[in-house]
């Protein structure tokens, strides 16, 4: 949409934007359907024991979250990024100096760029308080991952419908015309991603409460339930 406000409000020619409509209209419809391979291919979960405390509540921050509630004493941090890549074969059809853009296949990833799991290095792995925290983590990690597995259907079929509706992109550049095409479809993604998004949160926080972290700390005997942490590094005590 960008090159195409530009175009005109740069030329600013009424008669070229109608010589443009009637040159859009001449792009016939597609006369076969658009081939889609859709993946998930989700990323490893990264496990990291090297930030303490305070390095984790920095991370929490660096993030742009704020910290308050419970996660003022967090002792380990889940942190899932997904995405959504798309690449597309296109053909371009000359028609009165400009192209006619017709997709001929799209490829759409739908995954996991990354999940990061922290503990904080005052316990270390082969401690109970270290497996009680990393227990946590990864149910975080889990709820992720099924958020992703039931939306990946509708992600799919929402692109799956614009495809079946998309027309001919007319432009000058038949590069750029393409790259469009492929922007409008993320575009009818974005509802599904969205509702995903709501719903992880909301599942997330219902594992994140005091009743919960209460009863995970009784697991545990040896670590500090106050609000003041170990100074001394894990690796000297």
């Amino acid at each position: 949409m960008w090159f195409f406000l530009a175009m005109i409000g740069l030329l600013g020619c009424a008669g070229l934007a109608t010589a443009q409509t009637a040159a859009r209209n001449n792009c016939p419809l597609y006369t076969r359907p658009v081939k889609l391979n859709f993946t998930t291919n989700n990323a490893p979960t990264i496990y990291n024991n090297n930030l303490n405390v305070t390095g984790i509540q920095n991370t929490i921050r660096q993030s742009g979250s704020v910290i308050a509630g419970l996660h003022q004493r967090a002792l380990g941090l889940t942190s899932s990024q997904v995405g959504l890549s798309m690449t597309g074969q296109t053909y371009a059809a000359p028609i009165k100096g400009w192209f006619c853009i017709y997709l001929r296949s799209v490829d759409a990833d739908f995954s996991f760029n990354r999940i990061d799991v922290l503990v904080a290095s005052e316990f270390r792995p082969a401690s109970y308080e270290y497996k009680a925290v990393l227990d946590h983590e990864n149910q975080h990690v889990a709820i992720n991952r099924a958020a992703v597995r039931d939306y990946a259907p509708r992600v799919r079929q929402a692109i799956e419908i614009s495809l079946q509706t998309i027309p001919p992109r007319f432009s000058r550049d038949a590069q750029l015309g393409g790259d469009e095409k492929l922007s409008g479809l993320s575009d009818s993604a974005a509802s599904a991603m969205d509702e995903m998004e709501r719903v992880m949160a909301s599942r997330n926080a219902a594992i994140d409460t005091t009743y919960n972290y209460s009863a995970i700390s009784e697991l545990c005997k040896n670590w500090d339930q106050g609000n003041v942490w170990p100074t001394v590094p894990a690796a000297k005590r």
